[in-house]
């Protein structure tokens, strides 16, 4: 039997064909696939390369700063190509999209393209009516994408769904001759079936790393398997999976990455999280059926580390409250990194109300004009183009130097312009906007110290060392949207997820009241896993300020 210790080396070391590693959080999942990177590469045929799959930037540029320790800079730009999901179904699609009639100089689709679409279709609904359809509306069109269909096939499966509004919109597409961002993966998967073109890249690769494997899609994992056939590993872990509601399947992809692999090698050691953080932790994955952890050297946090459970009178009293102890944090420790993770936008309202005037530095994930490599796009470009450039100008600059299979970076910078023009249009220039945003400092990590407001599943595959969870509450923890079981069981490993961000310390909070959008307060009742949890919440507001206030204090 393998010990949990002995589990990593097992992995790093394994070589068999398929390789499927379950990864806890916090146990040096992005650490194994760069040392699997090591391994492999001297298995290599003449001219090959390792290919590894990511679902964010933020996740591949984790990746790739390991790879880089691990490798170098100079053996990761040889050997390794590292991609999104949908960065390597562009790749494909313009290398051979004209197998199936497609303009291999297509416009690469945004994200938003299919939202803006369905937005004329809600005029007229009330909020809730509008946001039910759109959501109905969105899943329609992408289970009718999910699978290798032409154009003519997916008209035909929207049909059978029923929804009028679905075929609209894709008859529009088809006729406009656009893509939209299921269709990348829709015409990836049709050509990596073709078996000339699943040759070529199986021959190009020599060998594949899977991040998240949970989060894949049965298209995903099709497209994967057929991309490379040499040497495959998917490390992930089925307890965070909660991006069902993107097509993701957990159940069903693990299940076939057991049939191809075998018993997968399990991990139990955290190198994250503190012993406080770790114990409340393992109440909610065992609770989910999953196994306790182990930390790593215990003795090496500050009294363990700590987790808190707060109550609050009102929202704006929990608000003000998180604002206080992150201070508190950052004058002893300058260097500490505070996630502030919600599970929905609707409920950070209050958070982001005090932040907007704190002067702790402070970083909104929602806003892609905080991302310090889209600001320094925004800027290089700017300087390019000299004067004061307008916004169609500016884009078609920046766009021309993006990765043409780049299309998350190229929907963050729409996100930006976007930004960018409504405060251009206060401050009279282009120019003079810019300056109001912050540009890290070369040297930077991907995570900079200071405040970061997120929502749950932005921070899916980040840590910080300190993490607040405000509105622990029946509607928000779980969402108030999940109604089937399945859903409110997905809602539950969302919690894990975000706790599982934290490595010093964790603060679970709520508030007895919040306002409404008409402006009225309204009760709220405490989240239904408060008995789940109880037992590893170790203080409340108080000594969770006592235990910063003892912490020794360290250089910025």
């Amino acid at each position: 039997m393998t010990t949990v210790t002995g589990a990593y080396d097992e992995a790093v070391a394994h070589t068999a064909q398929n390789l499927l590693v379950i990864a806890p959080p916090g146990c040096g999942k992005t650490e194994l696939l760069a040392r699997r990177a090591a391994l492999l590469i001297p298995m290599l045929s003449p001219n090959q390369r390792i290919l590894a799959l990511t679902f964010s930037n933020k996740a591949k540029a984790n990746l790739t700063g390991r790879l880089i320790e691990i490798l170098g800079a100079e053996r990761t730009r040889k050997y390794v190509s590292i991609h999104n999901f949908h960065g390597h179904a562009a790749e494909i699609v313009r290398a051979h999209g004209r197998t199936l009639g497609l303009d291999p100089h297509f416009a690469m689709p945004d994200k938003r393209s299919q939202s803006d679409a369905i937005a004329p279709l809600l005029d007229g609904l009330s909020e809730n009516d509008a946001g039910e359809l759109s959501r109905r509306i969105g899943e329609d069109l992408r289970d009718a994408k999910q699978r290798p269909r032409d154009d003519s096939d997916v008209l035909e499966a929207l049909a059978l769904h029923g929804i009028s509004q679905s075929i609209e919109i894709e008859s529009a597409r088809q006729k406009a001759a656009k893509l939209y961002y299921d269709d990348l993966l829709r015409h990836a998967q049709r050509l990596i079936r073709v078996p000339e073109i699943a040759f070529l890249y199986r021959k190009h690769y020599g060998a594949m790393l899977v991040d998240e494997f949970q989060d894949l899609s049965p298209q995903q994992l099709d497209l994967a398997l057929r991309s490379c056939e040499q040497s495959r590993t998917f490390v992930g872990d089925p307890l965070q999976g909660i991006y069902s509601w993107t097509g993701a399947r957990p159940i069903d992809v693990e299940r076939r990455l057991r049939k191809i692999s075998g018993e997968p090698v399990d991990l139990g050691v955290s190198y994250r999280s503190s012993p406080r953080v770790l114990k409340l932790l393992n109440l909610v994955s065992v609770g989910l059926g999953g196994q306790a952890l182990q930390p790593d050297n215990p003795a090496d946090w500050f009294e363990e580390g700590i987790s808190a459970g707060a109550k609050f009178s009102t929202g704006s009293e929990e608000a003000a409250f998180i604002e206080q102890a992150s201070a508190l944090i950052l004058d002893k420790r300058p260097s500490a990194t505070i996630g502030v993770i919600c599970r929905s936008a609707w409920r950070r309202k209050p958070i982001d109300a005090v932040f907007a005037v704190s002067s702790l530095p402070t970083t909104r994930w929602d806003l892609a004009v905080d991302d310090a490599r889209v600001i320094e796009l925004l800027n290089a470009a700017t300087t390019r183009l000299g004067g004061n450039p307008s916004i169609e100008s500016l884009k078609t600059e920046v766009l021309a130097r993006i990765d043409a299979t780049d299309v998350d970076t190229t929907a963050d910078v729409a996100d930006a312009l976007d930004h960018l023009e409504d405060l251009a249009a206060e401050t009279g220039s282009v120019r003079d906007a810019l300056k109001q945003f912050r540009v890290l400092d070369e040297g930077d990590t991907a995570i900079g110290p200071g405040v970061h407001l997120l929502n749950a599943h932005t921070g899916k595959g980040q840590q910080f060392d300190w993490v607040f969870i405000p509105g622990f509450e029946q509607g928000n923890i779980p969402s108030f949207f999940a109604k089937k079981q399945s859903e409110i069981d997905e809602e539950h490993r969302v919690l894990l997820v975000m706790l599982s961000r934290a490595r010093h310390g964790v603060v679970l909070s709520r508030a007895d009241s919040l306002i409404s959008k008409k402006g009225r307060p309204y009760p709220t009742t405490v989240s239904p896993w408060v008995n789940e949890v109880r037992t590893g919440l170790v203080t409340d507001q108080v000594g969770l300020l006592d235990h910063v206030a003892r912490m020794p204090e360290l250089p910025s």
